[in-house]
């Protein structure tokens, strides 16, 4: 409505509601020519040249999409393939009387004209499109197409921009259920919020390729003259499987190799080794061009957009931590001040759905674990000092917090914190919790039966805790008596028994006869003694240790029992099988009682029994024990933990033939 003066006045002109087209203002106009805005230009035909090398990896997803009907989303880490998993589905999709639809959705001008297009492909009108109901216009001519179609929403990041007239999750946006039945709808996007989509679509989570398919893939793109696949493995374990590092990293190769060596930089490199090697120096980056940290940016952004600000944060503190995955026990709020226990869930969830995380759990022989695991690539982009020292703080006092690395029923817990754990190297000012930390990993080693692993842990830590924290301090006495032990554990034996016998002088001079820890001091001697083959000196200290830890603890206490245990090992090594098999069976029935039938400690007092079975003659029963004893450690410590090994060869001896 307007409102007119006197001629050659103001014009003071009111519009209201909504507009379309062009609205002018004048006081006095003889000539007027109004052009209609020009529509934006788009196309909606699938991108074929971008289609290149072999897929690898997504045969049986491919074969399930192209045979499934309905809508379909595809969501992952960028990088990973959506997009190109796609553009396979379309070209495979293509047949006669066949139609396929690309429309780019990561903005709202592409996908409003890209579904503008489509609907006048499905003979929609100007005077249809003027209505405003482009998209329940879209979704009923689909409805009722009888031939095959395909309509592919790339890049659809911003689910906001999908609710477009209605909610996406009401079914109401520019995605909604169909009724054709040869109609596929194909979606791809960071975000797998299932909230967010509702129940319309199949949700299929796209991860990095196995590595036989990496290697492929690597080589598909670097040739014949990038070395030998075991090379190619080990840079495609490296790059993390994700298809475009595989893809840059190919490419690189093979740029070299397509030019003459005359023309190529002294030390470029030009195998996978050498790419690997130059990766790990900095001579080169995956990602050069910063085409990947762009892509990853782009998800940060788009999460604090929504509201979660702290997923850069906490993304920063993922990548600090070791490049295996993070037990979200380990993720303490309490000691991060920045975010309350809700932000940084929900921060979690935001770094999962865009998938720069992946929430999960580990499982396996050692039960599940909730994890937050990272890709490789993404920790190198986003890793700093800073994060990696608050990782390893954190990881510390989960450690020290816990601080059972001996208990088989948290053996998962361990298996999944120890990564986060060795790159600890605590000097003098370090907190006790590092040191603590430090000795837990190289312990879980050692019981996990990693001797060598548990070693190169241990050996430094015993000599430096000397100099560093002093000889008499108990986390010194501690690291000292695991690298005894695991040096017995490796056979070192001799060497063993010197370290053995030097701590147990300090600890006499330091701490006293009958302190605990001088007495473990004294049961290690005694072992060290027994496997040099001194059985006499053996004999002294182990009745020793076991009389002492008999009237202080009891008889049925673990030390005791373990302290009788080697005392019966001695006996049968000195030749009375018959007096070390009724020990053996005394000491089995109260481990069993106390300590349960399946703990380490019981199962290796029923494989010393079998033994002493079998020297007696009872060579079936012997048998039977040692199958007894192999499936129980098996099961509690794997089959290739040296003690199930041990059982594994003794039964083999055993039996007949």
């Amino acid at each position: 409505m307007g409102e007119r003066g006197e001629p050659g006045g103001t014009v003071r002109n009111v519009v209201s509601g909504g507009q379309q087209g062009t609205v002018v203002q004048a006081g006095h106009i003889e000539h007027l020519v109004v052009q209609p805005p020009r529509p934006e230009e788009v196309t909606v035909a699938p991108p074929w040249g971008d289609r290149g090398t072999p897929l690898r990896g997504r045969e049986p997803l491919l074969a399930r999409l192209l045979a499934e009907p309905g809508v379909h989303v595809l969501y992952g880490l960028g990088g990973v393939g959506k997009t190109a998993l796609a553009l396979e589905a379309a070209h495979r999709f293509r047949r006669p009387h066949a139609r396929v639809w690309w429309v780019g959705a990561h903005d709202d001008t592409r996908l409003t004209g890209g579904m503008r297009a489509v609907a006048r492909h499905l003979g929609a009108t100007d005077a249809d499109l003027a209505a405003g109901m482009t998209a329940d216009l879209v979704w009923e001519r689909l409805s009722a197409l009888r031939e095959p179609w395909l309509l592919v929403l790339d890049n659809a990041d911003d689910l906001a921009l999908l609710d477009g007239p209605g909610r996406l999750a009401s079914g109401t946006g520019w995605v909604r259920a169909h009724g054709a039945p040869q109609g596929l709808v194909l979606v791809t996007t960071r975000d797998g919020d299932p909230t967010a989509w509702g129940a319309l679509p199949v949700l299929h989570a796209l991860t990095p390729l196995p590595r036989e398919d990496a290697v492929r893939a690597l080589a598909d793109r670097a040739g014949s003259e990038a070395g030998p696949d075991e090379d190619a493995a080990a840079l495609a374990v490296r790059l993390g499987g994700l298809p475009l590092a595989l893809d840059t990293a190919g490419r690189y190769l093979a740029s070299v190799h397509e030019r003459p060596t005359l023309f190529r930089a002294a030390g470029e490199p030009a195998t996978y080794g050498d790419y690997l090697a130059a990766l790990g120096s900095g001579d080169v980056t995956v990602d050069g061009d910063g085409t990947l940290t762009r892509i990853w940016e782009m998800s940060l952004a788009l999460a604090e957009s929504r509201g979660d600000t702290r997923a850069r944060a906490v993304l920063h503190l993922l990548a600090g931590f070791a490049d295996a995955p993070v037990p979200l026990r380990v993720l303490d709020p309490a000691h991060l001040p920045d975010a309350t226990p809700a932000q940084l869930w929900r921060a979690l969830q935001a770094l999962h759905r865009l998938g720069l995380a992946e929430l999960r759990d580990t499982t396996g022989d050692d039960g599940a674990e909730p994890v937050v695991a990272l890709h490789p690539l993404v920790r190198d982009a986003h890793r700093t000092d800073a994060a990696r020292a608050l990782a390893q703080d954190l990881a510390a006092r989960a450690a020290e917090a816990d601080g059972r690395p001996e208990d088989i029923a948290r053996r998962g817990f361990w298996s999944a914190l120890v990564p986060h754990l060795l790159d600890i190297t605590p000097d003098r000012d370090a907190p006790e919790h590092l040191w603590v930390a430090a000795l837990c990993a190289g312990d879980h080693l050692k019981r996990r039966g990693l001797y060598g692993r548990a070693f190169a842990v241990l050996r430094p830590l015993a000599e430096s805790s000397v100099r560093l924290i002093g000889e008499n301090h108990k986390l010194t006495h501690w690291a000292r008596t695991l690298h005894t032990s695991v040096l017995l554990d490796l056979g070192r034996f001799t060497e063993a028994r010197a370290e053995a016998d030097a701590l147990v002088e300090t600890c006499l001079r330091l701490l006293g006869r009958d302190a605990p820890i001088t007495l473990r001091s004294r049961a290690l001697a005694a072992t060290a003694a027994q496997l040099c083959g001194d059985l006499d000196a053996a004999r002294a200290a182990s009745e020793a240790v076991h009389e002492v830890y008999a009237r202080l603890l009891g008889p049925d206490d673990r030390h005791t029992l373990a302290a009788r245990h080697n005392l019966a090992i001695i006996v049968h090594e000195s030749g009375d099988v018959a007096a070390a098999r009724a020990e053996y069976e005394a000491i089995l029935a109260v481990e069993t009682a106390t300590l349960g039938p399946h703990h380490p400690d019981t199962l290796t007092t029923r494989h010393n029994l079998a033994t002493a079975l079998a020297d007696s003659g009872e060579r079936e029963r012997a048998a039977a024990e040692y199958r007894a004893v192999l499936e129980a450690r098996i099961r509690v410590l794997g089959a290739d933990h040296p003690d199930a090994e041990a059982t594994a060869v003794m039964l083999a001896r055993t039996l007949p033939g």
